[in-house]
């Protein structure tokens, strides 16, 4: 069934993971505790480096498919060698220790899930290869755990047009983990492109016990096409929605191969290093 999804819909829910909901809630409340502090604050602790894809990105991402920037904020943490120095929050207390243990479980269900896809999506690599190629905090890893807070919104009809919390897009990764919460509904994906033209976005809404996973650019191209890398975004909240304005919180997990790992397929063989810094330079404001 998973890999049926990742194929037909690039989009599938995965419950009875093993990854304790207490760890799920408690990254929960550090982002909240975190994000709840002034801009300068969290710009003076966590400032961003867009050669590092890490630190503190405040509504400056702004997608090709829009023009506009993101109505959010988000702590991107790169797992790497040296990629935090001098990025980690000093509030809420203990943050880097507590966010890294949540981070290790997180990405060792991403390393099972890769290699439960791995023989439908890339049959030509030796077993194990997909989980091997994403390492955390080493020399050229890559692996980005992102914290996103998205502001209440009052009024959305006045802001311009095309604007959206997130606008359509795919991700970079070979898989991404999206950890959401019951009642911060807004996540969609686009239907099969062989579908109907006219036919509606799908609602990917949060599942109690559940995680969200969705299939990758990195591994849409390592697996020749076999498994879509399928477009998503997040709306605006809706009239009702907006009644009593609240804010949406979640987590993603983005699964990328180590810089030196190279993406060979059909298509030119490329480092995942240099595939992910073109996306980088094309997806953020200088």
């Amino acid at each position: 069934e998973m890999c049926r999804a990742a194929q037909e819909f690039g989009f599938f829910v995965v419950r009875n993971h093993g990854l304790p909901e207490e760890a799920i809630d408690e990254a929960f409340g550090l982002s909240k505790e975190f994000f709840s502090q002034s801009k300068e604050e969290k710009q003076a602790q966590c400032p961003y480096a867009r050669h590092l894809n890490s630190g503190l990105e405040y509504f400056s991402q702004v997608r090709p498919s829009t023009g506009t920037p993101d109505q959010k904020e988000s702590l991107l943490i790169t797992a790497a060698a040296g990629h935090m120095d001098g990025r980690w929050p000093a509030k809420p207390g203990n943050f880097e220790e507590r966010i890294k243990d949540f981070l290790r479980k997180a990405h060792d269900l991403g390393q099972r899930i890769l290699s439960i896809l791995e023989p439908t999506a890339c049959p030509q690599v030796q077993p194990g290869t997909l989980a091997k190629a994403h390492n955390l905090w080493v020399e050229g890893g890559q692996c980005n755990l992102r914290l996103l807070h998205y502001p209440p919104i009052a009024s959305p009809e006045t802001l311009p047009e095309n604007y959206w919390r997130a606008g359509p897009h795919t991700d970079w990764s070979c898989i991404t983990l999206v950890f959401q919460r019951p009642g911060n509904e807004g996540l969609e994906c686009a239907p099969n492109p062989k579908a109907a033209k006219d036919s509606p976005w799908l609602k990917v809404d949060p599942v109690p016990g559940g995680i969200a996973v969705n299939v990758g650019d990195m591994l849409g191209r390592w697996s020749d096409g076999r498994v879509l890398s399928n477009l998503h975004r997040v709306r605006l909240p809706s009239p009702e929605e907006c009644e009593e304005p609240k804010a949406r919180y979640s987590m993603v997990l983005f699964m990328q191969a180590d810089k030196h790992v190279p993406i060979q397929c059909s298509a030119e063989t490329v480092t995942a290093g240099d595939y992910i810094m073109g996306r980088v330079r094309s997806n953020w404001a200088k």
